[in-house]
């Protein structure tokens, strides 16, 4: 099968539509800007519209909407959140005094959020493989050892504008080193699955659009 002897018409309009697409992307090595800004309108609109929707049915509708129909008085919360919403969606047409709270509110609790994220989800999880448990192998232990070390020197090489000496000076700027050889190695494995990417789509276009490979 290919994009000109597809099984179905759906099949060969969708092959169509991600060949053009894809090509259209691939221009901008070649400098044509135009129609990838197009393409990046696009996945953004995309994006946005089912953000809104999986919005709208998984949140607003079962845990905002559904209880307020079913039982206006039980829920009070839920008015307030209510009114909390809409205020800050009439932000730029109320004044600001008003305005400003329901917006702090927002982000305060967005960074809250994200905050308790990292700690329970990143951090506390780093810290619990560092522990070297009692009755585990030597390797283990030594690996959880280093684990609590290299961890210890990055949360201190985040430390800043406190006084210290030389060794703790040091172990922030190892940590500092760290981070740094951290976000290399991240860097890296982006840049190897964006190569992957290109020689997936390259793929795609030889083959089920062009049927030039098997």
């Amino acid at each position: 099968m290919s994009g000109f002897f597809g099984t179905t018409t759906a099949d060969v309009v969708a092959t169509w539509v991600a060949a053009i697409v894809t090509l259209v992307v691939l221009g901008a090595l070649i400098g044509e800007r135009r129609l990838f800004g197009w393409s990046q309108h696009l996945l953004a609109g995309l994006a946005t519209g089912f953000l809104a929707l999986i919005a709208l049915t998984e949140v607003l509708g079962p845990r905002l909407v559904q209880p307020l129909a079913a039982d206006p008085a039980a829920r009070p919360d839920l008015w307030a959140g209510v009114a909390l919403a809409a205020t800050a969606a009439a932000a730029p047409w109320l004044p600001r005094q008003l305005s400003v709270i329901p917006v702090s509110i927002a982000i305060g609790a967005l960074a809250a959020f994200a905050l308790g994220g990292a700690v329970i989800g990143t951090l506390l999880p780093q810290l619990d493989a560092s522990i070297a448990r009692p009755g585990g192998s030597a390797a283990a232990m030594v690996a959880g050892a280093l684990a609590a070390v290299l961890t210890a020197l990055v949360l201190i090489g985040f430390l800043h504008g406190m006084p210290r000496g030389r060794l703790l000076s040091g172990a922030a700027g190892a940590g500092r080193w760290l981070l740094i050889g951290g976000l290399g190695g991240w860097l890296g494995f982006l840049i190897l699955s964006r190569l992957i990417l290109l020689v997936d789509r390259i793929g795609f276009l030889l083959g089920d659009w062009l049927g030039l490979a098997p």
